[in-house]
C-alpha cells in the first residue's frame, strides 16, 4: 500500500536553494527568495493525498534533506 502524505514542510535552515523539490513537485513547492516553500494549497488533505508520490520523490531528491513530511 502506498503512503499518503498528511503534512509537508521545508526545513529552511537546511535548504540550499537548489530547486530540486520544485523540479520534482512543482504543484507543491515554490521558491520564496532564497529558500523553498510549500505552496498554500498543499495544506489541504485532499491535495496532499493526490500529490503524495511527488512529495515523497521530492524529499528523496533533496540533496540536503530539507523536505520533510509525515505520512500514514
Amino acid at each position: 500500500m502506498a503512503k499518503t502524505v498528511t503534512k509537508v514542510w521545508v526545513d529552511t535552515d537546511n535548504c540550499t536553494s537548489c530547486e530540486a523539490c520544485v523540479a520534482s513537485a512543482p504543484d507543491v513547492f515554490e521558491m520564496k527568495g532564497d529558500v523553498a516553500a510549500v505552496k498554500a494549497e498543499a495544506k489541504d488533505a485532499a491535495f496532499l493525498q493526490a500529490h503524495s508520490d511527488e512529495i515523497i520523490a521530492a524529499a528523496g531528491d533533496c540533496p540536503c534533506e530539507a523536505i520533510k513530511f509525515e505520512a500514514k
